[in-house]
């Protein structure tokens, strides 16, 4: 198909090659599977982290007879809060916030096991595959009875006897009584190594401010309480209902999450057009420098080129995060099938037929915009030097867009992220930023009308840029002669 010799399938050729190039190469299809490569070798590590890690053995030399059996507790309390918090956390993806809520106070009644022991009356499995954190020390008994004769054992010439096995001590933690009270010293010849030094001196803190708080009536323990049961400050939001939610009028984080939905499709936004325009970029100065668009020129229009540079790479950019795409989508589905249905149901609303539609069409619009003044530079560039030159500024510009999006989500009504709008370089992203807000539609219209303007106006500079670069071979001191002579009337030398 034909019109006024403008070939679209000249444009579908060119796109073709520009998208099965790419393909072919090891790099995009490392490009595509690194989420979950990542993923795998994540996972791969922390496992092998987790088993790889050897236990640290350790021994308390008290000489006070106060403060071994508080260490051990205070061992034990660690590894049961940090249960606890995995409990929790891991169970926010199966219990709604009324389960949760329970769960919570199960926990602060008795404990993890009454904690697990909830989660088996609600019949969930996580019981039975939940495992504590293991402790990263492990006390064991006195090899020696004084600090003299455990020298050789702190410093590896002895090794002590651990379930039948050769062990080394790793540290040893000793008290002793000074002049100013009790004293704690960690001995180790691992100069990284925390041990037992922490839970060392929060007992000897605890010391310290039960012994300041003894010549009172007052007591830590009544006062850690009454902070903690002081009132909180509620934000509320008359524009809810009393009964909206199950919170009333009470601003929660199912609020935030139509911002948060939004501020992700920008920056979603911001990594593709990124990445598209880079590759155009790239593909332009490396064809420029190899001949192949003198070639090309022979039987294509420039605008031809152009089109079919931008469909291909288009077309490889979303191939290329497809993955992200892809996992992504999983996730949320997964959330939104077996999480809080309170925050399923934010989520489902946030992600409105509204907000992809937008997204579509200043995805398009901001490819088409940065894609083709990306294309234009390329076609000046001479060198990868002059690629630098050239493309620096405007990844400074692009990144400094961007920052519409955290202003957006403080400040939604803000007369800079409103201004971002409609200033091209910075609508996509300021669009979408501002739609859970519901702004006025004319506005939208206006910013896309306004960035749909600004892309036809670079597609044809960029034609004249591209013109110019490619066949008179002026690159980027041909274009600051030009403008020399041409704009600022000077004589050439």
């Amino acid at each position: 198909m034909s019109v006024s010799g403008f070939s679209a399938r000249r444009i579908y050729l060119i796109a073709r090659r520009d998208f099965i190039g790419y393909v072919k190469t090891l790099g995009f299809w490392i490009t595509v599977l690194s989420p979950f490569l990542g993923l795998g070798f994540g996972l791969l590590a922390s496992t092998m982290s987790l088993k790889s890690s050897p236990a640290r053995y350790v021994s308390i030399l008290d000489e006070t007879g106060r403060y071994d059996g508080r260490i051990e507790a205070e061992i034990i309390a660690r590894q049961e809060w940090m249960g606890e918090a995995v409990l929790q956390q891991t169970s926010r993806f199966t219990l709604d916030a009324k389960q949760r809520t329970a769960l919570d106070g199960a926990i602060k009644a008795g404990g993890l096991t009454a904690g697990k022991a909830y989660l088996a009356e609600q019949g969930k499995s996580l019981p039975q595959s939940f495992k504590l954190p293991e402790s990263e020390v492990v006390l064991v008994a006195l090899p020696a009875p004084n600090l003299d004769a455990l020298m050789p054992y702190i410093k590896g010439e002895q090794s002590i006897i651990v379930d039948g096995h050769a062990q080394k001590l790793s540290g040893l933690l000793q008290f002793f009584d000074g002049p100013d009270g009790a004293q704690a010293k960690y001995w180790t010849i691992n100069p990284s190594a925390e041990g037992l030094s922490q839970f060392a001196n929060r007992v000897l803190r605890d010391d310290v401010v039960g012994e300041y708080f003894s010549g009172s009536p007052l007591s830590y323990d009544n006062y850690r309480q009454a902070r903690d049961a002081a009132p909180k400050t509620q934000k509320l939001n008359p524009l809810k209902t009393a009964g909206e939610g199950g919170d009333g009028q009470a601003i929660t984080m199912i609020d935030k999450i139509p911002l948060l939905v939004a501020a992700g499709f920008s920056a979603f936004l911001w990594l593709t057009i990124f990445s598209g325009s880079y590759m155009l970029l790239m593909s332009m100065v490396e064809e420029k420098i190899n001949k192949a668009l003198e070639m090309l020129l022979a039987s294509t229009r420039f605008t031809e080129i152009l089109m079919g540079k931008l469909l291909g790479v288009a077309a490889l950019t979303i191939a290329s995060m497809a993955p992200w795409i892809i996992m992504g989508a999983v996730g949320l589905i997964g959330f939104i099938l077996y999480g809080d249905a309170a925050i399923a149901s934010a989520l489902t609303d946030a992600i409105s037929m509204k907000l992809i539609s937008f997204f579509v069409v200043f995805f398009i619009l901001g490819y088409i915009f940065y894609g083709s003044l990306f294309m234009a530079l390329g076609s000046l560039a001479e060198s990868m030097q002059d690629t630098q030159t050239l493309v620096t500024p405007i990844v400074i510009l692009l990144t400094l867009c961007m920052m519409v999006v955290p202003i957006g989500i403080q400040t939604p009504d803000s007369a800079l992220v409103r201004l971002a709008s409609f200033i091209p370089f910075s609508a996509p992203f300021a669009i979408l930023i501002r739609l859970p807000n519901d702004p006025p539609l004319w506005e939208i219209l206006l910013s896309g009308t306004i960035l749909l303007l600004s892309s036809i106006f670079v597609v044809w500079l960029a034609s004249k840029m591209f013109r110019y670069g490619v066949l008179s071979g002026g690159g980027l001191n041909g274009v600051k002669a030009w403008f020399k002579t041409k704009v600022l009337r000077r004589k050439s030398a």
